[in-house]
């Protein structure tokens, strides 16, 4: 999965040590356990249970550890595009649809296909000159692609709110 990912956006950055995944009673997402460049991937509960689901949010965080932040917010393109990378992921592999839980997410999936429809790597050309997408900014976007709006290219630099 991560490999897969990798492939289509970019190498991760290797600093960080992946410890594991973890089941935690929090939303998924990436843990900083002691600031010291370790990431463990928490999952829900109800993952042990439901195993599209855990794919689901496994594939998710994998976007996520392509570079991970430290601790600092996603931008609206790294959560729009693990929504993207996530759901076809598992249809591929469970046969599965994958509903969305909360409009956010699918918002910014939809922004991050209006992007990828001008330069489907796009984002691998992004990562080469920023690795960390949570600090792209819109003229990093506008600048390697002129023809991205630059009210897309805002939207997608923003700070994701759930």
């Amino acid at each position: 999965m991560l490999r897969q990912a990798e492939e289509l956006y970019g190498p991760r950055d290797s600093s960080y040590t992946i410890l594991g995944i973890e089941f935690s009673a929090d939303e998924p997402q990436i843990c900083y356990p002691g600031s010291c460049g370790h990431v463990i991937i928490q999952l829900t509960p109800d993952c042990m249970s439901n195993a599209s689901k855990a794919l689901y949010q496994l594939a998710h965080e994998c976007i996520h550890l392509l570079a991970p932040s430290g601790g600092k917010h996603a931008n609206v393109l790294e959560e729009g595009l693990s929504t993207h990378f996530a759901a076809p992921y598992v249809r591929e592999t469970c046969g599965v649809d994958m509903p969305y839980t909360l409009s956010s997410y699918a918002n910014a999936r939809a922004l991050v296909e209006r992007l990828l429809e001008s330069d489907g790597s796009i984002v691998r050309a992004l990562r080469e000159k920023q690795p960390a997408m949570y600090r792209l900014t819109a003229q990093d976007i506008v600048g390697l692609r002129p023809d991205v709006p630059q009210e897309l290219a805002e939207e997608l630099t923003r700070h994701f709110a759930r």
